[in-house]
């Protein structure tokens, strides 16, 4: 009899456990359906060619898949294994019945939303989203829901298939009953182990060498860095990057070696076109998700294209365009402190990173010692993405934005103003400051969720794509934009600078690779005609715009910039990029991938612009020389990063 009661005894404590198990292999089964949503939504974009490429991915995304899991469900394994008769109880199990509802549910919402925001950022989402968009209304983003609707029906039908299952997943019945102390022991003694393993397991492995997995192992389980968002998950890299925003120090040669191939000092001065437009006024149009892609006049040579950008088509026949040109990252906050003070974001935004408060080389502030009035110009409500506080930060004396325009009948209901009303204020507005005077706009209709004004969605083309219309739309504003301004007595005063504030991969498969989705247009127009031309293949980025400003108005003091003016013959001419965690070199006609330690791909782009064929193992290629001006590049900026150096115009130790 006695041994009949002891039996019984453990039975709830054994349907406990049956069902914690049951949920964690239920998360990982919703976790691998998710990876598979994400593959065939975004296949276009990641170039896996085999199914072995495919498995190996699914293999290794099993591992992060685990660690979110045990990560995320930690409180509830606790609350299975507690060694307590309550624990056993209805509401007891509601409530836990909820607790792990609400984690599945969340966490199938965060990777369903990356599934979409990928194509847009090339990225899992991290916390830096946070302060990204702390400014913007959240209920702005439900569009994301409207506008991609199946995906919407997608994680509908897979949250109630969830439900669905998870209610009949067998529960405790019973209490504990009769000798119940060897019950609760053995209870104390699974929770014990369950914290363990779900640490451990969460961490990667069970030994004291074993470091926490971190996003950079995903690189194990790819051939492409773009891959790498399909082998996370958005949970893992939501932990993963709480409190991780500092940079490495290192150290790949001495620094007394750096100089060779590659110093950040640099002095303008030195090129045909210095001092050209001494004294002139600078105005800079930041042009919201420009893409290369989107320019009718940079894509003659793809057979069937059709543009939507004819004004600035014309604008390029009078101007100076730089056709292979590169955005330094994939955010909006990324483009300004590259455009304005010649620096690539580190492993997070900088201005959302732990070196946000650096003293920085700026544009604006170099151009105030010069006698300029500087001015920025934002449409979307102030303090949104930061951009007031920061340029602010790089010497910025005067800021318009949503609160300055001061009409609120104009504002589009998402992000703000809209283009052609606001850049009308521009053009008028700019009339009002002291000259010589330097100012930028930064456009925002051509964003999700690619919204027109309803006047004119009869009137513009639509095309097969959503950024089509609002691309032609924002075309045309920029039209209306420099007809306000020519009649304007400062206009023939100025010289224009277009260029994007980063791409977002479109129709094209042209553009659907590493390089491809850091393409933009950079164009400098000068309403007198004394800077015309076609740049068609020497490399040049964001980064290199502000000496090339201070070079053209006859700066000649020296400067940190991790670019050069784009007329100085005397420089190396290359970009580099970070893409999820993947430092990314073009120079020439060629790619280098560098995951930190060792080189990971390396293309020729003119033979081969799909970057199908991997060559880094092939004689005669310049992957030496690439190397050693990106390990000397990246020691350079990480380093004066890091100590606050990035002004000083010393040699590094």
């Amino acid at each position: 009899m006695e041994e009949t009661s002891s039996r019984w005894s453990f039975k709830p404590l054994l349907a406990q456990c049956r069902l914690l198990v049951l949920r964690l292999l239920l998360a990982l089964v919703l976790y691998t359906l998710c990876r598979g949503i994400f593959y065939l939504y975004n296949r276009d974009l990641l170039d896996l060619s085999t199914t072995g490429e495919i498995g190996r991915i699914f293999v290794g995304g099993f591992r992060f898949d685990l660690s979110a899991i045990l990560y995320t469900q930690l409180l509830l394994t606790l609350l299975s294994l507690l060694p307590l008769r309550v624990a056993y109880s209805p509401v007891y199990q509601r409530a836990m019945t909820w607790i792990y509802r609400f984690t599945i549910i969340l966490a199938l919402i965060l990777n369903l939303g990356d599934t979409v925001y990928y194509r847009f950022t090339l990225r899992r989402t991290t916390l830096s989203v946070l302060e990204e968009f702390h400014a913007e209304n959240p209920l702005h983003f439900l569009r994301f829901f409207i506008d991609y609707w199946g995906i919407t029906i997608v994680g509908v039908v897979l949250i109630a298939l969830f439900i669905l299952i998870e209610r009949r997943l067998p529960r405790p019945k019973t209490y504990p009953k009769g000798r119940v102390w060897p019950v609760y022991l053995t209870s104390a003694g699974l929770l014990a182990m369950g914290i363990y393993l779900s640490i451990a397991g969460g961490r990667g492995g069970f030994t004291s060498e074993t470091r926490p997995i971190t996003m950079s192992n995903a690189a194990l389980y790819i051939q492409q860095p773009q891959q790498r968002a399909m082998v996370l998950n958005t949970p893992f890299c939501l932990i993963r990057t709480l409190g991780k925003s500092s940079l490495p120090e290192l150290t790949y040669m001495p620094f007394s070696e750096v100089e060779k191939y590659f110093s950040p000092i640099y002095t303008p001065g030195h090129t045909p076109h210095s001092g050209m437009f001494r004294g002139r006024n600078v105005v800079f149009i930041i042009w919201e998700s420009l893409a290369r892609e989107w320019v009718g006049a940079l894509n003659r040579d793809i057979k069937g294209y059709k543009g939507y950008t004819p004004f600035i088509d014309s604008l390029i026949e009078r101007s100076y365009v730089f056709e292979n040109a590169y955005a330094n990252g994939g955010k909006s906050i990324d483009a300004m402190p590259s455009i304005f003070t010649s620096i690539i974001s580190p492993n997070v935004s900088f201005v959302l990173s732990v070196y946000s408060g650096n003293d920085l080389p700026s544009l604006p502030r170099r151009l105030s010692e010069m006698g300029y009035t500087t001015a920025f110009f934002h449409g979307a409500p102030n303090g949104s993405m930061g951009f007031d506080a920061f340029t602010r930060q790089v010497g910025v004396s005067r800021y318009y934005g949503m609160t300055e325009y001061n009409n609120a009948k104009d504002y589009d209901g998402q992000w703000g103003i809209w283009d052609e009303k606001f850049l009308q204020y521009v053009a008028k507005e700019l009339g009002t400051l002291p000259q010589p005077f330097f100012a930028a706009e930064f456009t925002l209709s051509s964003h999700h969720p690619f919204q027109v004004p309803d006047e004119y969605k009869s009137l513009l083309p639509k095309g097969s794509h959503p950024m089509h219309q609002v691309i032609a739309y924002s075309d045309m504003a920029l039209r209306r934009f420099f007809e306000t301004a020519s009649k304007q007595p400062w206009y023939e005063n100025t010289l224009f600078v277009i260029v994007a504030d980063h791409a977002v991969p479109g129709a094209l498969d042209e553009y659907k690779t590493t390089s491809g989705i850091f393409r933009v247009p950079i164009i400098l127009f000068d309403p007198r005609g004394q800077l015309v031309g076609r740049e068609p293949h020497q490399v040049v980025s964001q980064t290199d715009l502000y000496p090339t400003i201070l070079d053209l108005v006859g700066d000649t003091h020296p400067m940190v910039a991790f670019g050069s003016s784009v007329f100085d013959p005397n420089r190396p001419r290359f970009t580099v990029q970070e893409i999820d965690g993947m430092h990314q070199m073009i120079e020439g006609d060629w790619l280098l991938q560098f995951d930190g330690i060792q080189p990971r791909a390396l293309y020729n782009l003119r033979t081969d612009p799909r970057q199908t064929t991997d060559l880094q193992d092939q004689p005669n290629t310049p992957l030496p020389a690439m190397l050693l001006r990106l390990k000397a590049y990246l020691q350079e900026y990480t380093h004066r990063m890091r100590e606050n150096r990035l002004i000083s115009l010393e040699p590094s130790r």
